[in-house]
């Protein structure tokens, strides 16, 4: 609640005729008005409780040591690039075709191995032709073109193995 000028000038005027002194000191103003919760001034000074009024007072004190500065503030532009993630999923462990004979196992699967790469193409190529001639009935109303573009593309791969 800010009063007007008219308005603080009357309640300053009340206060010296109240008190008989002709000069005002904000600190006994306080005082005195603390004994009038019915002064319409009151709730302007005592309307939140201490806590909140001494946070007020030093948020008020550190706008006056900042007032008349000139701040300098560093900006920096950050340059955005849209990053795409690609999630992929591969088994923790390939059974090469190549070692199967000699009684084989089972190796860790690298996705950055070229070979153990070529080795899961191989076997995932096998296992899609495989599919596609087992459900070809099943999905003779289907356009299964992409599927079919992908296994003939690896086949050679697929039949080297």
């Amino acid at each position: 609640m800010a009063f007007k000028w008219k308005e603080r000038q009357a309640i300053i005027d009340g206060y010296l005729a109240e008190t008989g002194r002709n000069q005002f000191h904000p600190a006994e103003f306080i005082d005195w008005l603390g004994g009038k919760p019915d002064h319409e001034a009151y709730p302007w000074f005592f309307g939140t409780d201490d806590a909140t009024a001494a946070r007020e007072h030093r948020i008020s004190l550190a706008r006056r040591m900042a007032s008349g500065l000139r701040l300098t503030v560093k900006v920096e532009e950050t340059k955005y690039t849209v990053a795409s993630v690609a999630v992929r999923e591969f088994p923790a462990y390939v059974s090469p075709v190549a070692g199967r004979k000699a009684g084989g196992g089972y190796e860790p699967f690298d996705p950055k191995d070229k070979a153990a790469m070529a080795e899961l193409r191989r076997q995932g190529v096998v296992a899609l032709q495989s599919w596609l001639r087992r459900y070809a009935g099943a999905f003779a109303d289907v356009d299964l073109s992409a599927i079919e573009e992908i296994a003939a593309e690896d086949s050679r791969v697929a039949l080297s193995a």
